[in-house]
């Protein structure tokens, strides 16, 4: 009996798990840079919650959004889910503007308490954690369809793009604080539309859809990047960043899937939750000279910036109970 509960898992995940990540290229190492690691980590502080240790803001030398609010951007409440598992609470910002359909689907499912209760059932070290196949609990999969997907999106030169590499074909930068490639900007000018294509990168903590081999297969299953996956970019849809507790998803349970899995225990809009028990998030802007001079802090004895995902955005997040603390967090 022992030994079949391992394969009656197996059996059950591979009956039941349409979506998945490639993760062909999941092993293999670059010896310059370790998978997930940071060079912009701050000392971390004491915090009450011990769930949630927060850098302090003085030390980044960021003024808070209190001093300066014309250097921070809020987080709207219903762009911003609220994840709960036994290692703690993660926070993920939506992208509606580059992923508008995804986004709405994230927002439609875990409004209704779909993702409660679900497993993390295939982890992967230093890869991603993936969740939302019904399978292993025996509930019934959502009744929505597939999604055609939402790999690029057209950006604007309006919506400015801070640069951090640049290349012949695409360069690479931030936009509202997400990690993107993109076309130059001054292809705009020769496109009907006035825009260029963009896309999200799968830096450390990228929320994003899992789908088949069908490219418009996407659905429920979502995953987010503990490691650098650069090999998913512009072939899967990238619909949000982890703004704070990136830390938890870490310590999710690996395995595909792991017996017993983690657990969802909650995936809901910020928006959802009473306004006393709503965490606020306030995302350094990245589009002023403040970000500028944060992005100098970065550059080696020769004046270069490192590859953008070892960069980290300034995050300052306010949670229940906290008001008047100076608390912020940067996170991968």
């Amino acid at each position: 009996m022992r030994n079949l509960i391992p394969l009656l898992a197996l059996f059950l995940w591979a009956c039941g798990a349409p979506g998945h990540v490639d993760e062909a290229a999941a092993q293999q190492t670059n010896p310059d840079r370790t998978p997930g690691a940071s060079t912009a980590e701050p000392a971390v502080a004491a915090d009450a919650d011990p769930q949630h240790p927060l850098g302090n803001a003085a030390a980044l030398g960021v003024p808070l959004p209190g001093a300066r609010p014309d250097l921070w951007r809020q987080v709207k409440p219903q762009d911003l889910l609220y994840l709960k598992t036994r290692h703690g609470v993660t926070l993920i910002e939506m992208a509606p503007d580059f992923a508008p359909h995804h986004v709405q689907r994230m927002r439609d499912l875990s409004s209704s308490g779909f993702y409660n209760g679900l497993p993390f059932h295939r982890v992967i070290k230093d890869f991603m954690a993936q969740a939302g196949d019904t399978a292993l609990v025996r509930r019934e999969p959502p009744r929505t369809k597939p999604l055609k997907g939402e790999f690029r999106f057209r950006r604007s030169p309006a919506q400015t793009m801070t640069l951090v590499g640049e290349d012949r074909s695409a360069n690479t930068g931030f936009v509202k604080g997400f990690p993107v490639a993109s076309q130059p900007d001054a292809l705009a000018a020769m496109t009907a539309d006035g825009k260029v294509w963009s896309w999200g990168l799968h830096c450390p903590g990228a929320a994003a859809m899992a789908r088949t081999s069908d490219p418009d297969s996407a659905n429920a299953e979502f995953y987010i990047t503990t490691g650098k996956a650069d090999w998913l970019d512009g072939s899967y849809t990238v619909w949000g960043r982890v703004r704070a507790g990136q830390n938890a998803v870490r310590q999710i349970k690996l395995g595909a899937p792991a017996y017993p899995p983690d657990m969802i225990d909650r995936l809901t809009p910020v928006s959802a939750m009473p306004a006393a028990q709503q965490p606020r998030v306030w995302v350094m802007r990245t589009d002023t000279p403040a970000f500028a001079a944060w992005l100098d802090k970065h550059k080696n004895e020769n004046g270069a910036l490192p590859e953008i995902c070892d960069i980290a955005v300034p995050v300052f997040v306010q949670w229940p109970g906290s008001a008047g603390q100076s608390e912020t967090k940067v996170e991968k």
